[in-house]
């Protein structure tokens, strides 16, 4: 572990002769145990660096900019084996799977360490002691925080563990050390929404600015549920209330704590049939990867890039989930309207888990397939890259290359709203 890949050129780290091979063993005295070690070490203005290459260590002593990167790139993650989930959730995804996905997505990560790195959503239920004064001595901020209810019991029983460790404590000690988080509350229908959802929002709305930002979001169920314990499918009625109540809360925080705070998943608004509320609603658009925001901000890149589009030079398809369909055919009208051209825009339904999934990033290549085949789909077709791994693998393992040798035509995959309008008159 830290074993130097690669040195920025003009980095702290070159000017010291920091060379790739060699291995970094410790930092001020510190033993590094993994990137979170290293992270809160190398971001000190002095620093004493000991590295290694085979069997002859040598110390470095340099002084930077407090927060300034060394530069240094190394071989490997440096958080070593991922922590698995000891959880049950009566709402896990990966429960709901069925056969046939990428490996990966079988893994139940519950990592802290992940949470800080990747953004990736932990419930922190099962930390012990010792790994708590590690993540407030090193300062690890922003964690991401899957709360669900401040309601103890209630929350042992959504997330199917008797010995979950008290919510309320746990996020009290971190914000008394100054951690920072954003947290998120998956609605089950019947259990964690009405009073339960108020009496969340109040507790963390008190945190603030500890408590960073709450997303609700609703719970997501597919048809391969045999054998789970049963959750209620969010309604159109349902959803309206969610952010009828969300909306109340966001004017009450505005006013006394200067953020709007809690913010409902796109998914509220289209299952409502509201409309998206303006950009600005969204502040900072922090959770982004809860889906809060997204189709907001995905409309607001494309628009700004529609103002100075050339001309479309080819005829371009476009295939996406069920939610984002109506609003990428009213781009597409109006992205024909100003720049030209011929714009087909596809609905296609998930078949890999059940209809009941609406969103294009959960797509599966198989999905596409089916919905596309024998479509005229012009020169190029655009979907979203959030359906792919690295750009290469849909979620149920098809890969890019055998979707374009099925349907004939090359595939774009497309991340932003300016990017869309890009690959329609590039």
């Amino acid at each position: 572990m830290f074993e130097v890949k690669s040195v920025a050129a003009g980095s702290v780290a070159e000017k010291h002769k920091i060379r790739a091979g060699e291995r970094i063993v410790s930092i001020n005295g510190e033993p590094l145990i993994d990137y979170i070690d290293y992270v809160y070490f190398s971001a000190q203005k002095k620093l004493s660096i000991v590295v290694e290459t085979g069997y002859r260590p040598r110390t470095i002593r340099m002084k930077k900019s407090e927060d300034e990167p060394l530069g240094l790139e190394f071989t490997e993650e440096m958080l070593g084996k991922k922590r698995v989930c000891a959880n049950k959730c009566l709402f896990c995804f990966v429960d709901q799977l069925p056969r046939g996905m990428r490996k990966s997505l079988y893994v139940k990560d519950e990592d802290w360490r992940y949470s800080f790195v990747m953004g990736n959503y932990v419930t922190l239920s099962s930390i012990d002691e010792g790994e708590l004064r590690r993540i407030i001595k090193r300062r690890v901020s922003p964690l991401f925080i899957s709360v669900h209810t401040v309601d103890e019991a209630l929350r042992k029983r959504m997330v199917g563990n008797s010995h979950a460790m008290p919510v309320r404590p746990l996020l009290k000690r971190l914000a008394a050390g100054r951690i920072r988080f954003h947290t998120q509350a998956v609605i089950c229908p019947g259990m964690n929404d009405g009073e339960k959802l108020t009496e969340t929002i109040s507790f963390l709305k008190r945190l603030h600015p500890a408590a960073m930002s709450l997303a609700v979001v609703p719970v997501g169920l597919t048809e391969h549920r045999k054998g789970l314990p049963e959750v209620k499918a969010v309604t159109k009625e349902m959803a309206q209330t969610a952010v009828a109540e969300v909306e109340k809360w966001q004017k009450e925080s505005l006013n006394e704590i200067g953020t709007r705070f809690v913010f409902a998943a796109d998914e509220y608004y289209i299952k409502a049939e509201l409309p998206l509320p303006p950009q600005t609603a969204y502040e900072a658009f922090d959770q982004l990867e809860n889906g809060v925001g997204m189709m907001r901000l995905f409309l607001s890149e494309a628009a700004q890039a529609l103002e100075g589009c050339g001309r479309m030079r080819r005829r371009v398809s476009i295939a996406t989930g069920v939610d984002a369909a109506p609003f990428i055919k009213e781009l597409a009208d109006e992205a024909a309207k100003e720049c030209g051209g011929e714009i087909d825009v596809y609905t296609v339904d998930n078949q890999t888990f059940g209809r009941s999934v609406t969103v294009a990033g959960l797509l599966g290549g198989a999905d596409f397939a089916r919905a596309l085949k024998g479509k005229p789909l012009g020169d190029v077709l655009l979907i979203s890259a959030d359906a792919l791994k690295d750009g290469e693998v849909f979620i149920d393992n098809v890969t890019l290359e055998e979707l374009q040798k099925a349907l004939g035509v090359r595939v774009l995959p497309i991340r932003g709203g300016d990017a869309l309008i890009a690959a329609l008159t590039e």
